[in-house]
């Protein structure tokens, strides 16, 4: 298994035990630190936009993109997939699910 397999692994198996609702999550989150120790070891870096503001600089590809080609703002409602560096090196671009922003009219 490459390296950005693995991360990508990680990465979902930690949203998803972050997200389950269970009493005894802690032999999860001893085997994740694990994982998540060796990651840091070999340098990966893993990263999450939830929240930003959408930037056509980003390193992600967005899902849906024709929705938003003439929106101004959007956020990023949801990071599919984190983008992953190894070192200063890109090795996966993230992907990324948009909402627009709520713009209000203070006209």
């Amino acid at each position: 298994m490459e390296i950005v397999e693995l991360a990508l692994a990680y990465w979902r198996l930690k949203r998803w035990v972050d997200k389950t609702e269970v009493d005894k999550k802690t032999s999860a989150y001893s085997s994740l630190r694990k994982i998540e120790r060796y990651l840091n070891e070999q340098g990966v870096q893993l990263i999450g936009y939830d929240g930003q503001l959408y930037d056509i600089g980003l390193p992600v590809s967005v899902a849906d993109e024709d929705e938003y080609l003439n929106c101004d703002k959007a956020i990023i409602e949801q990071t599919i997939e984190p983008t992953i560096l190894l070192g200063e090196t890109i090795v996966h671009f993230g992907k990324v699910l948009l909402m627009k922003e709520n713009v209000t009219d203070e006209s």
